[in-house]
């Protein structure tokens, strides 16, 4: 069964065997957020991976034209939670490939009319949390009648005591619990006899009462928190350690956080590899 946040936090305190006057809760809270971000440095497996879509509508919204020396260049903002890159393409409304944007190259020679691209009809490249694509979304100028761009990638999770907001859709779907009373981490709904509930007073249909009814979010799921926690216990034990200046623990715990990474990458690597024979192609990443 998967740990709370809190339940979490009292299990470094356990493991780490040291009282709340050595390690406060707010410091293994610190402790176990910088275990998440180490990790994600790291791991490359299909838990963390995630794919968002931008639809038609929005890419032309975001292309500038060419003229007839510069090719034309759509711009959009970089997913927030976005890791590392695994696949760009351009896709037609039953999901077929369109075009794959497979070559990425430095800002420079995206902007260089004269640098040389391998494929002049489909590049692309990253200026801080823009991605520029090239020659730019136009459904009259590519082949397929393309409808939406696809980012698959590599992902950070939610936070690790992240919980889901106090709205509707969230009570409708049973993402929220009761509050007792109104404080800074609950939120209120107008919730008929029936279980019926809205948003405000307002959106109460005539004639009907309602309640306002406080409540607060479960809390996210976390693969890493619910699913694999000895990375985070080990990550987080290492930082405490290393805060308590007792290096002998804190380079043991930091070797087997390294070491959970590690395996379960192999892991996803093995998984990945089964099943037929693979064909790979060689990718620059490391040497560059």
């Amino acid at each position: 069964m998967a740990r709370t946040y809190a339940e979490f936090v009292s299990l470094v305190r356990d493991w780490a065997n040291r009282d709340s006057a050595a390690l406060s809760d707010s410091l293994i809270q610190d402790c176990l957020r910088y275990a998440a971000d180490k990790a994600y440095r790291k791991l490359r497996i299909a838990q963390l991976e995630a794919t968002v879509t931008y639809d038609s509508d929005s890419l032309l919204a975001a292309t500038t034209a060419g003229n007839g020396l510069i090719p034309s260049k759509t711009e959009i903002t970089i997913p927030e939670d976005l890791i590392e890159f695994i696949q760009v393409r351009e896709i037609d409304a039953n999901g077929m490939t369109t075009r794959l944007f497979n070559e990425k190259t430095d800002l420079r020679t995206f902007n260089d009319y004269y640098g040389e691209k391998y494929n002049p009809y489909a590049y692309w490249t990253r200026q801080g949390n823009i991605l520029l694509f090239s020659p730019g979304f136009t459904v009259s100028g590519s082949l397929g009648n393309p409808d939406k761009l696809e980012i698959h990638y590599y992902r950070r999770l939610p936070a690790l005591n992240a919980k889901y907001d106090v709205n509707v859709a969230n009570y409708d779907a049973g993402l929220l619990n009761s509050a007792f009373e109104a404080d800074a981490d609950s939120d209120s709904l107008w919730v008929l006899d029936n279980g019926v509930a809205y948003a405000t007073e307002a959106a109460v249909p005539e004639g009907e009462t309602a309640t306002e009814t406080w409540f607060i979010g479960k809390e996210v799921s976390n693969w890493l928190r619910d699913e694999n926690d000895r990375i985070l216990l080990m990550g987080a034990l290492a930082e405490c350690f290393f805060y308590l200046q007792d290096d002998e623990q804190a380079t043991k715990y930091a070797t087997l956080f390294i070491n959970e990474i590690e395996e379960l990458n192999q892991e996803d690597k093995k998984r990945n590899s089964s099943g037929g024979n693979v064909q790979v192609n060689f990718n620059g990443r490391g040497l560059i």
